[in-house]
């Protein structure tokens, strides 16, 4: 097992060049690296747009955005193991009307 410091990850070599190429150019210019300044290979190559890579402690960035929302949530976050990797839930019934007919539906079903 290997130790890494909070926050590393293991990337592969085509957004290892790509992480680099940014922070030398954002040392170059005295500055932090900025959001969206680059695009790890398997982000670009979903088209889904379900893979997103950022800095948390930014709280401007989209990552960070998205880890705010309600639907964000980590697997087996309730025993407290703190996932650096989150899910966004997926909104199934968002209309109010619906969850309503929905859960009547269900308390129907379990009366008889």
């Amino acid at each position: 097992m290997t130790v890494r410091s909070r926050g590393v990850m293991e990337k592969c070599n085509y957004c290892v060049q790509r992480i680099t190429h940014a922070r030398i150019n954002a040392e170059r210019e005295e500055r932090k690296i900025r959001d969206n300044e680059f695009t790890t290979a398997c982000a670009q190559a979903c088209p889904a747009d379900a893979i997103i890579f950022g800095d948390l402690n930014d709280s401007n960035s989209r990552v960070a955005k998205l880890r705010a929302q309600q639907r964000n949530y980590g697997l087996l976050e309730e025993l407290n193991n703190r996932p650096r990797t989150t899910y966004m839930a997926v909104v199934r019934n968002p209309n109010p009307e619906l969850e309503r007919a929905m859960d009547q539906r269900e308390h129907a079903t379990e009366q008889k």
